[in-house]
């Protein structure tokens, strides 16, 4: 049985004719989903104790509402366990609370922005979230799904298709999803959820709308200002279009540890990554970033690529194999949003 829009539950032969159905209703989001079955969705609203009926937020500008039993259905049709499911509810929470209308509003723009799910606090470990090793990669399933989970529900809930509401132009790979953990234990620093006011018990997912991930790569460097200038750099040149806004530092264990032995904090990398992330004015003229032609005045104005020193959210994860670190532009609808997860037994 197969549940469809109106609660009805249709009736077929097999798994395999369910999957082709959930396509022929363009549920998917092009990769097979798991059949939202009545059982499947009833057991991942028991898990979290919500009635099905129940408003999750409305998106004003669209006249849409979420219910619990439409995010349960999309959360199983992405192959999330149910001890998930509590991940994908506060995502949702999270968006809701920042700006409903942006939900829509952030598939409009062109520039292909799309959700970023960061995790914090025990839940990571009770469901197995990866923290480190190849971590934006496929392979992890609880990973994988609870960022496709979020998308699912945007595309079948708020019509976020491409080429309807989903008016991205060249489109991102981070529209599959993207959910990762912080890697709190091997982390010199207190992990982020800490410093913006949550307690370590706590735990908590930001959200917020990006661009595509920019690896920084510095092989050869063995100072960590030289860690901080190739960061600096990347930041800069990814964001020549869009400067002044919020960014994710990820810090891979390399350059974490080199920053860590030359007793650097958060807020002292923050400050100096902001002031050297910038380009002048006439530089974003020229390359047609900023409307207009340089100015003489243009050449000596600097024009950031962060707002401010703590508009770089800085957090430890990903593997020891290499010496990386991502950065990630926060963009285009929600700044990051931070909202403690629910679990059954809190």
């Amino acid at each position: 049985m197969v549940a469809n829009r109106r609660g009805v539950t249709d009736e077929v032969p097999d798994s395999l004719t369910a999957i082709e159905e959930c396509y022929k209703r363009g549920w998917t989001d092009g990769l097979p989903v798991v059949p939202p079955t009545s059982d499947r969705v009833a057991e991942m609203l028991d898990h979290v104790g919500l009635s099905p009926e129940q408003v999750l937020g409305e998106v004003p500008v669209r006249r849409r509402v979420l219910t619990a039993e439409q995010a349960a259905a999309n959360t199983v049709m992405a192959g999330c366990l149910p001890e998930y499911f509590p991940v994908v509810l506060a995502a949702m929470e999270a968006l809701f609370q920042y700006d409903a209308n942006c939900i829509h509003e952030s598939a409009c723009t062109t520039n292909s922005a799309s959700a970023l799910l960061l995790v914090n606090g025990p839940i990571r470990s009770q469901i197995g979230l990866n923290c480190t090793d190849d971590l934006f990669s496929p392979g992890n399933r609880a990973n994988t799904t609870i960022g496709r989970a979020v998308r699912l529900i945007l595309i079948n809930v708020f019509e976020q298709r491409p080429g309807i509401l989903d008016r991205g132009c060249m489109g991102s790979l981070t529209k599959h999803g993207v959910c990762f953990g912080e890697d709190e234990e091997h982390s010199p620093w207190p992990p982020l959820h800490v410093a913006r006011g949550f307690d370590p018990q706590d735990s908590t997912v930001p959200v917020a709308t990006v661009q595509d991930p920019e690896m920084v790569c510095n092989r050869y460097g063995t100072t960590p200002e030289s860690v901080m200038d190739a960061v600096a750099e990347v930041m800069a040149s990814h964001g020549m279009a869009t400067f002044g806004y919020r960014w994710f530092w990820v810090v891979g264990h390399w350059h974490s540890d080199i920053l860590a032995r030359h007793g650097w904090d958060r807020p002292e990398m923050q400050k100096y990554v902001w002031e050297k992330a910038w380009r002048s004015r006439a530089h974003l003229k020229r390359l047609g970033a900023i409307i207009g032609d340089p100015t003489p005045e243009d050449e000596s104005t600097r024009v950031y690529a962060a707002s401010s020193p703590e508009d770089i959210l800085i957090m430890k994860a990903g593997g020891d194999s290499g010496s990386y670190s991502e950065v990630i532009m926060n963009y285009s609808g929600v700044l990051a949003t931070t909202v403690p997860i629910r679990t059954p037994n809190r």
